[in-house]
């Protein structure tokens, strides 16, 4: 598995890949921080649940297509070049599929750091006065690796099984629109039936709207714990029915 690892990293080393981390995270960062409307008086005790609402909001949108880009990338050389025979002569199939689930492994937790960094940045940044939520926090951080890798996860097999990779970002971009469309609709109808709007899902801030007033305002959610068993239950038999197919894919 060290020389499978090692000869992705080799792969990918010159492909970038760390800029997509970097360039969503940016992107999020300065949505937020030229926002007008989080530096108002009366955000400044909610502002850090403000931000642990659009953060899984930004990565609904930003994600899928992301990791469908990453994927594509990542298992491009095979496809471009046709090389799983000679790479099968050498390393059994089953080593390839989890060599690159792993390299995967490593840019989300690049990501995951990038976002646990960014939240805290803007807090300061921001006219703030809420202390950092510290259980709403790490379930946010916790919720979005987990998510991101069994889309990642998604992604891959589809590149893997796919030899057009206009197909699996289709995928990836229509993820995006999907998921977005979910986090209108309550648990139980359409959002819990949607992988990739499980960002909004595993949130623990939710946003109440009062006709009455015409005001929004934000407070603390339950963790769907029966949801996210179901959605974690359906990664494995996701894994290994990928992991099925690859093997029985010709070379």
């Amino acid at each position: 598995m060290i020389t499978a690892l090692r000869a992705e990293y080799m792969k990918t080393k010159r492909r970038f890949l760390w800029l997509l981390p970097f360039g969503v995270v940016f992107v999020e960062f300065l949505w937020v921080i030229t926002n007008s409307y989080l530096r108002k008086p009366e955000i400044a005790d909610e502002g850090y649940y403000t931000l642990l609402y659009l953060f899984p909001l930004f990565n609904t949108i930003f994600m899928p297509l992301t990791l469908a880009a990453m994927a594509s990338r990542m298992c491009d050389a095979e496809n471009k070049g046709n090389t799983y025979k000679l790479l099968c002569t050498m390393q059994q199939k089953k080593i390839i599929f989890d060599a690159k689930l792993l390299t995967g492994v490593f840019y989300l937790l690049l990501f995951t750091a990038l976002e646990a960094g960014v939240i805290p940045l803007l807090a300061n940044l921001l006219p703030f006065t809420q202390k950092l939520p510290v259980r709403h926090y790490l379930t946010f951080l916790a919720v979005f690796f987990l998510v991101s890798l069994v889309l990642f996860l998604l992604q891959q097999i589809l590149s893997l099984l796919i030899p057009n990779q206009l197909i699996p970002l289709f995928v990836g971009l229509m993820g995006s629109m999907v998921g977005l469309f979910s986090a209108f609709f309550p648990m139980g109808k359409l959002a819990g039936l949607v992988p990739w709007g499980y960002y909004m899902v595993g949130s623990t801030v939710s946003s109440v709207y009062v006709e009455s007033t015409r005001t929004m305002y934000l407070e603390e959610a339950p963790f769907e714990w029966g949801w996210f068993a179901a959605f974690l239950a359906a990664s494995v038999l996701l894994y290994l029915a990928g992991k099925h197919l690859f093997l029985k894919k010709e070379v």
